[in-house]
């Protein structure tokens, strides 16, 4: 059975962040912290996270993102992968800045991670450091390679793109994409800014319409996935790049089958809105049954609406707990 919101959206993946966005060791100038501002309050911990996604399994959730703030600074990381591995998880990836991922892959991808997202804005030392806030450009570069090598494929380089800031970078990152083997062992992603601050929205947006258009015309093939309906154009020269455009885009919150859980215990059903998070920690560590935490994760699955709407009103069901795949 696989549970849908009231939209007729399929919710099949998990967004989990088990690190408060303000526990990284990156301070990026433009991140959206994933819509979490509050103190740093006391995290999930392993086994919380292994039950929650047990009780999601039920449902049709078969994929598991870990994020943070930064995953890799948490010491059990590796018995938080290994758990929710346990529970018959198809694929668990994580984004990572980097950090540690270069001595743990090995460990990681042994206690069942799938593949890594890793960021990197910039191929340059003086525009990585504006941008992070941090001197490690070679750690990271080097994270990629090792994930790359252990098998943690493929690898997807994010690079969030910023108007006059490293937007002229996108054929440097073509071209590293390239030197780690192209599409055998990576995708490059290039991502929208996201903000709810309009000042730095102002700022710093870069809309990626010429830069998708100059690359769809260089792509030889397309590819749309499922997941937030983004197009992949396969270059010739072996290179795949990843368009990721949330911003004022329906089609993208029409195509989202993932569901985000705070790292607080909390489900967040969009990440532009933080006034209908559904707690669950607090019932989990009161002596909560499984079947109160079904009924919690179904009521937060109900509130789940696509923040950009389609023009063209689509049908919706009152209450939609199955769907066709």
């Amino acid at each position: 059975m696989t549970i849908c919101d009231n939209w007729g959206r399929p919710v099949t993946e998990l967004r989990i962040s088990v690190n408060s966005s303000a526990y990284c060791n990156f301070s990026c100038i433009f991140c959206h912290k994933e819509g979490i501002y509050d103190p740093y309050l006391s995290p999930m911990t392993p086994e919380e996270i292994e039950r929650i996604v047990r009780i999601t399994t039920q449902f049709g959730v078969t994929r598991v993102k870990l994020t943070g703030g930064e995953p890799m600074l948490r010491d059990d990381i590796p018995e938080i992968v290994e758990r929710i591995h346990t529970q018959g998880i198809k694929e668990i990836s994580m984004t990572t800045n980097g950090t540690r991922l270069a001595k743990l892959a090995r460990t990681l991808k042994k206690r069942g991670l799938s593949r890594v997202n890793v960021s990197l804005h910039s191929l340059r030392e003086d525009t990585f450091r504006l941008l992070t806030q941090s001197c490690k450009l070679k750690e990271t570069i080097q994270a990629i390679r090792v994930a790359v090598e252990v098998g943690l494929k493929p690898v997807k380089i994010n690079m969030t793109l910023l108007k006059s800031i490293n937007e002229s970078e996108v054929e440097d990152m073509i071209n590293f994409s390239k030197g780690l083997g192209g599409a055998r062992t990576n995708i490059l992603q290039l991502i929208e800014f996201v903000s709810v601050d309009r000042a730095s929205c102002t700022q710093l947006h870069l809309k990626l319409d010429e830069i998708e258009e100059n690359i769809r015309r260089r792509a030889f093939a397309v590819r749309m996935r499922d997941l937030h309906r983004r197009p992949q154009y396969y270059l010739d020269n072996g290179v795949v790049v990843e368009i990721v455009r949330p911003v004022h885009n329906s089609s993208f919150c029409m195509g989202n089958n993932r569901l985000r859980i705070t790292y607080d215990g909390k489900f967040k059903p969009c990440l532009l809105r933080d006034d209908n998070h559904v707690d669950f920690l607090s019932a989990m560590r009161s002596g909560a049954s499984d079947a109160d935490l079904v009924n919690i994760f179904k009521r937060a699955v109900s509130m789940r609406e696509p923040f950009f709407k389609p023009q063209v009103e689509i049908p919706r069901n009152k209450i939609l707990l199955t769907c066709a795949q």
